[in-house]
């Protein structure tokens, strides 16, 4: 790097760093937005002599910071639903076996399902009911009985699955 290429970039950094690390701070934790800043001042070392040129070189540097402050929210954002995604599917996929329900799990699912849902719910897995028998209560077709067990099941795995995430949400959001 020459000389002049040295002062100006010196100069960019002392006129843009209080302005860029307020930014950046107001949007991650510290030790994060110090790797934000870094990286954002390597691509400008990077592109001295396009910033040179450039009309407004502290505009060039802002816009550089937010894209790769996005690009890392982005990437994090990524890894935590994998995470927690995971985790969520993981437990809503080994939910104990019929048999082994509560009463306070039942009063759950009460509150966060339909009524069509929930009865058709209880009547075949808490209480035993078959398809067949199911279908002659409802007054219904077995595949009728079939198709509204398979959506109704679905129903439960999606707002199960809100539930826990709203849930792991609340106790992780200052994490987030």
């Amino acid at each position: 790097m020459m000389q002049y290429d040295e002062q100006f970039f010196n100069k960019l950094y002392t006129d843009s760093y209080v302005l860029l690390k307020k930014y950046v701070f107001s949007k991650i934790d510290s030790n994060e937005a110090e790797d934000i800043l870094q990286e954002t001042y390597y691509q400008a070392y990077r592109n001295v002599n396009i910033l040179k040129e450039h009309p407004n070189p502290t505009g060039w540097l802002m816009l550089t910071c937010k894209n790769i402050l996005k690009k890392h929210i982005a990437k994090n954002k990524k890894e935590l639903d994998k995470t927690y995604i995971g985790a969520t599917e993981d437990l809503i996929n080994n939910m104990p076996a019929v048999d082994d329900y509560d009463w306070v799990y039942m009063e759950e699912l009460k509150k966060i399902l339909s009524d069509d849902t929930y009865y058709l719910l209880v009547k075949k897995y808490v209480e035993g009911y078959s398809v067949e028998e199911l279908a002659k209560q409802l007054n219904i077709t077995d595949g009728a009985c079939k198709m509204r067990l398979k959506r109704a099941k679905k129903e439960a795995r999606k707002k199960i699955k809100i539930l826990i995430l709203a849930l792991l949400f609340s106790v992780f959001k200052d994490y987030i």
